[in-house]
């Protein structure tokens, strides 16, 4: 007896077991990632923060890096050769304009002022025996400009009168001075040493108002023009932030394409000469409806806001007409007096169940 007579002849009771069987061992068929993204949402109200949209200032934003540089930087030379005798400053003193910062060993100095001084005296006896010998009188109103000249070059007083002004000169600069008030900045000389062996005492910086370059493209030439308020902001501190305005446009583009820009800034010791910085420069745009960037996210590759109305989420699809570093302008898509979701809104759908936080 074959396998199909015992198949055929089982009792009906069985062969209806043996079908539940069979469909229930059959795969339910899978629901969709988003109808269960759907459902799971739905489930409970969530929790968001809404602002109201009304009509605001964007700010477009152009950020660059720069340099910061003294708007004064005076480099003070010895401007005679001997022994440094002393250094009364040392790297970062401030200084003022007059103020004496070094000497050096003025004894042969002085003798040649002695010097130069008894020449200029020993010269003026001579101009007037010239005078009375040649013209008999020693009054100069008398004697014409010729005679009088001629006199002196006889006498070499004016020879005198050069050779003390040098002398005078010299001396004085044993004292070195100040030229500039400021921070005293690449000293490296020592007291006992020749000053010739120094290019230079040091560096004064002024550091009260400071400068800083920074670079544009070409792109962004239309965007920035002369007193334009500017935030620099040094990479030490990020909640250091310092205003200045534009005091300079390069009007030439260098083989990067860029242009270099300079603005000014009241300093107040806060930034050092050469130090780097990030540069921001704001320009507004009035009434466009700003949201922060939180409140936008992206769905089925395009840009959507949630709104919240009455207590459900509903998708709006927007334009955005600008973006800085926090906020968004919107250009199409939200009206004034929407209610717009800025937290809560990443696992948010179409008409989700919202309560205000």
């Amino acid at each position: 007896m074959t396998w199909k007579y015992h198949y055929l002849n089982l009792p009906a009771i069985t062969l209806i077991s043996i079908s539940l069987f069979v469909c229930s061992c059959k795969p339910k068929q899978k629901e969709s990632f988003e109808e269960l993204a759907r459902k799971s949402v739905q489930k409970s109200e969530v929790i968001v923060k809404t602002v109201k949209l009304e009509s605001s200032t964007f700010y477009k934003e152009l950020v660059s890096n720069g340099k910061v540089t003294s708007s004064v930087k005076a480099q003070v030379p010895f401007k005679v050769t001997g022994m440094i005798r002393e250094i009364l400053v040392a790297n970062g003193s401030r200084v003022a304009s007059g103020q004496v910062l070094a000497t050096i060993d003025d004894f042969e100095y002085g003798i040649k002022l002695d010097k130069a001084r008894q020449a200029v005296e020993t010269a003026r006896i001579d101009f007037r025996d010239d005078l009375l010998s040649k013209y008999a009188t020693d009054d100069t109103t008398k004697l014409s400009a010729e005679k009088i000249n001629t006199a002196r070059i006889r006498s070499g007083i004016n020879d005198a009168a050069t050779d003390l002004r040098l002398a005078q000169y010299n001396y004085n600069n044993t004292r070195v001075i100040a030229p500039v008030s400021g921070r005293i900045a690449g000293l490296e000389a020592k007291p006992w040493n020749p000053a010739e062996n120094y290019k230079s005492l040091c560096t004064i910086i002024d550091d009260e108002k400071m400068d800083v370059e920074f670079p544009v493209t070409e792109s962004e030439y239309a965007f920035i023009e002369n007193g334009m308020p500017v935030n620099i902001i040094p990479f030490f501190s990020d909640s250091l932030i310092i205003t200045g305005y534009i005091t300079q446009i390069n009007p030439q583009v260098n083989d990067n394409g860029q242009l270099t820009v300079k603005a000014r800034f009241n300093n107040n010791s806060k930034l050092v000469d050469g130090m780097n910085v990030k540069v921001l420069i704001r320009k507004p745009e009035p009434d466009r409806l700003v949201v922060p960037k939180e409140a936008l996210v992206i769905r089925q590759g395009r840009d959507v806001i949630f709104v919240r109305e009455d207590s459900l989420a509903i998708w709006k699809y927007v334009t955005v007409e600008f973006e800085n570093s926090t906020t968004v302008a919107i250009k199409e898509g939200l009206k004034q007096g929407d209610l717009v979701i800025v937290s809560g809104n990443v696992n948010l759908a179409h008409e989700t169940k919202v309560r205000e936080e």
